[in-house]
């Protein structure tokens, strides 16, 4: 599978999303260009836009495998997409949830896809995606403190399973 877009950087300029298998959430501040990254047909979903609404700048949500990631409005982050529900292992497990949107200053952050996907912060670094969902890392906000990163993405399985 494509590995997942990164999430834009609040910063002037061209602050897109990154295409990839899903794709990774737009930035806000006074970008020109919001959008979320796209994903891959059958892999993935495009990521939300940013918005540039001051105070709290909201980043967008990240893709999912079964939805896409939400736009931020109303000074909240993009929730993550939703992730799949699998049960090639044995039992039902979901994969692949976006990650939440980031905020700046008194915004309220993006939720992670699925409860999978890494939460959005405000003044903190994003929340790391699940153990071996391949889910994305949510979105950090920066503070009077500094610069944060945003969140790991969750590490990745392989199942074989054989029939019987």
């Amino acid at each position: 599978a494509t590995g997942g877009g990164g999430g834009a950087a609040s910063i002037d300029g061209n602050v897109a999303g990154r295409n990839g298998g899903s794709g990774g959430g737009g930035s806000s501040h006074t970008g020109d260009d919001m959008s979320g990254g796209t994903g891959v047909s059958g892999q993935g979903n495009a990521g939300g836009a940013g918005q540039q609404a001051a105070p709290t700048y909201p980043g967008g949500g990240g893709g999912g495998k079964s939805a896409a990631g939400g736009a931020a409005a109303n000074q909240t982050g993009g929730a993550g997409g939703a992730g799949l529900a699998s049960s090639i292992s044995g039992s039902a497990v979901t994969y692949a949830g976006g990650g939440g949107g980031g905020t700046y200053h008194s915004g309220t952050p993006g939720a992670g896809g699925s409860n999978i996907g890494g939460d959005g912060k405000m003044g903190a670094a994003g929340q790391t995606g699940s153990t071996n969902t391949g889910s994305g890392g949510g979105g950090s906000g920066p503070s009077s403190s500094g610069a944060f990163n945003g969140g790991s993405g969750g590490s990745g399985i392989v199942i074989i399973r054989y029939l019987t």
